[in-house]
């Protein structure tokens, strides 16, 4: 039981940090840019949280959905 309370919170932090850091804005002067570095850290440190039985495969799905995201949002500024 007490596994299941720490998945829970793990994945409660998980989506609450990409609408702080994950997309956190670079300055530039007509454009924002969202740091797809950073989607992509954020999505493989939540990945591997989440998907604890195999982590590097949740790590790499996590960066992959991460980068994806971030490339959407600069792409449709």
């Amino acid at each position: 039981m007490a596994s299941k309370k720490i998945q829970a919170a793990v994945l409660s932090v998980a989506l609450m940090l990409p609408a702080g850091s994950a997309f956190a804005r670079t300055h530039h002067r007509h454009r924002h840019h969202y740091s797809q570095t950073r989607g992509v850290v954020v999505g493989a440190v939540a990945g591997a949280a989440i998907d604890h039985h195999k982590p590097l495969q949740g790590a790499l799905i996590g960066a992959a959905v991460g980068g994806a995201v971030q490339a959407v949002r600069n792409h449709k500024q």
